[in-house]
């Protein structure tokens, strides 16, 4: 690893975080808009519970958990990743250690690559979990908004 990989990885690990701060936003914004049609979803059933949207109101749930499951296993995955980063270099160091010399530049070279892969996996893992609730929110947003104007017309 050059060091001018470092710093273009660690560059885009940044632009990740940044990205990362952004679809939060969105996702802010879009559950706003979701909270909000449901409630007056859950308002009009409980006042005329015959005509009620009971399609929209039985989506809530699963889809919250089929996102958040996809979004645990995505964290889930990263944490692995990073482990086995990390239990390498371990490795590596307790066998240098136990051969009682100094680490060649080689062997640095190897640990600071997976270092940075490390960095670059855990600043980034947010932006992936946050990925599949992002795609939720949003896009329930969108819709409930076109059937929101649609019943407008």
């Amino acid at each position: 690893m050059t060091p001018f990989d470092f710093w273009t990885g660690m560059w885009r690990t940044g632009q990740a975080m940044a990205n990362a701060g952004m679809k939060m936003a969105e996702v802010t914004d879009a559950s706003r808009t979701v909270i909000e049609s449901r409630s007056l979803a859950m308002l009009a059933a409980s006042r005329d519970p015959l005509n009620g949207d009971y399609a929209e109101l039985n989506r809530m749930v699963p889809e919250k958990v089929a996102a958040f499951a996809r979004a645990g296993a995505s964290a889930f995955d990263d944490l692995q990743a990073v482990q086995a980063q990390a239990i390498a270099n371990w490795q590596m160091m307790v066998g240098i250690a136990l051969k009682g010399r100094a680490a060649t530049p080689a062997e640095i070279g190897i640990m600071t690559s997976r270092t940075a892969t490390m960095i670059e996996r855990s600043a980034t893992a947010a932006g992936r979990a946050l990925a599949p609730v992002h795609r939720s929110a949003t896009g329930n947003a969108r819709r409930l908004t076109r059937t929101k104007a649609r019943k407008k017309v």
